[in-house]
């Protein structure tokens, strides 16, 4: 795992057992875990303010915004992370209910009932409606195949999940729960409950609605077998951007669905027009042979930190799979003389057919441009899958070697695995972890 990646890690879980230092310093301690009432009562307790903090702390990683990127190293990782964490959450705050009745059972059923099923207590009501419409989301993410406008949809019920779970854990302290986790239980809940909503309520009504993204227009079309070609021309200022970075953007045809959606920038940086190239890979990317010239289209971005910087001493070794050339297509052009003196760059390009290789034309220019610049173009169908051997035996030893990687989550995988059984460390590997939804 990179640096950065560690230190975002290391970041969220201080954040997330600071409800644990605080009961230890300003609560009963290490007191209440004596007995097993006390104990299962104090864990409840505990998993449901840490769950609530991991929340609270997953709309935050959702708002995408800069410096939250900076800290771990690119959108994609902060999208694992978001991932992880809510995942963590949700099991958290399903213990929470399960510890709290367990000192009840079996010599109190009636009072375990209280905290379990729907009563007269709001308080309680409101917390379990949370905790079910979380389970139910979680589901619907996991198990079904809906598309992506529908998904998203369903997703932003979060947000009352998380504001049903705010009203729980403050109305519920002066009902049934009558003791007091830590002084300053209050303050500390409804800190959390602010930046909960407050990041919810950024990404859902501020960012892309209110703060305007940038507007482009169709300036040409290009299809070849399953891939589109789309060149966009800013309509005001253009948007400043690294090639390989990516974008959310929204196009404005009655024909397709009005969510935005991720494609990586296949232009040099900071071209005026911006190009990508989609492949036709399901219901959404086939859509978009409705596009026409002309069509307006909202560009949210730049994201990402999978950009070729040359490091002094290291020859570069960038290795894309199918689609995942589109990064590479970017960086070539920002190739120069100048560039080209600090160390030598490998491209190995793994597609199915002869016919799958998108930018080859480009490719073989900057290939025969720079002596420096080396195209490898992989044919799995002729050649097989591409292998550590294959890649060593034209780059030579993988000392003083960085590794750029973009493609399926399995191709890079087991190119990754491999590389590290050479001692490539995390640090000269690079990916563009991009297959979020």
């Amino acid at each position: 795992m990179k640096t950065k990646t560690i230190i975002g890690w290391t970041l969220l879980l201080i954040i997330s057992i600071i409800p644990i230092f605080l009961w230890l310093s300003f609560g009963p301690g290490t007191v209440d875990l004596q007995g097993y009432d006390h104990l299962t009562h104090s864990l409840g307790e505990l998993f449901g303010l840490v769950g609530m903090t991991m929340f609270a702390l997953t709309f935050v990683l959702s708002t995408r915004i800069d410096f939250i990127e900076d800290i771990f190293g690119g959108l994609d990782k902060v999208y694992i992370a978001h991932a992880i964490l809510g995942g963590t959450a949700l099991v958290l705050i399903l213990f929470h209910p399960i510890f709290l009745v367990l000192k009840f059972i079996p010599g109190a059923i009636d009072r375990a009932a209280t905290y379990l099923l729907p009563s007269s207590y709001w308080s309680v009501n409101f917390g379990i409606i949370a905790l079910l419409g979380m389970i139910l989301l979680l589901i619907i993410t996991l198990f079904t195949k809906m598309k992506y406008h529908r998904w998203k949809f369903t997703h932003e019920f979060l947000g009352l999940m998380f504001f049903l779970a705010v009203l729980h854990i403050i109305l519920v302290r002066n009902t049934i729960s009558q003791d007091n986790i830590f002084d300053g239980y209050y303050w500390y809940a409804g800190i959390v409950s602010i930046i909960g909503l407050a990041a919810f309520g950024y990404s859902l009504f501020i960012k892309g609605r209110i703060l305007k993204n940038a507007v482009y227009k169709i300036r040409n079309l290009k299809r070849k077998g399953d891939f589109f070609e789309i060149t966009m021309s800013p309509e005001h200022k253009p948007m400043a951007y690294k090639s390989g970075q990516f974008i959310f953007l929204r196009f404005y045809n009655k024909k397709l669905s009005s969510e935005s959606h991720p494609f990586s920038i296949a232009s040099k940086s900071n071209s005026p027009d911006i190009k990508i190239v989609v492949k036709r890979l399901g219901d959404y990317t086939a859509q978009l042979e409705n596009l026409a010239i002309g069509d307006k289209v909202s560009v949210e971005g730049p994201y990402g930190r999978f950009n070729y910087t040359p490091k002094y001493g290291y020859d570069q070794v960038w290795i894309a799979a199918g689609i995942g050339i589109t990064p590479f297509l970017g960086m070539v052009q920002d190739l120069d003389h100048e560039t080209m003196k600090k160390s030598k760059v490998y491209l190995f390009y793994s597609a199915r057919e002869d016919t799958d290789f998108v930018g080859y034309d480009l490719l073989e220019q900057v290939a025969s441009a720079y002596k420096q610049f080396k195209f490898i173009p992989w044919n799995t169908r002729k050649q097989g899958y591409i292998t550590i051997d294959a890649i060593r035996k034209e780059t030579g030893p993988f000392r003083y070697k960085e590794f750029f990687l973009c493609g399926p989550p399995s191709f890079k995988e087991a190119i990754i695995i491999n590389l590290k059984k050479q001692r490539v460390s995390d640090e000269d590997i690079h990916e563009e972890a991009f297959d979020f939804r």
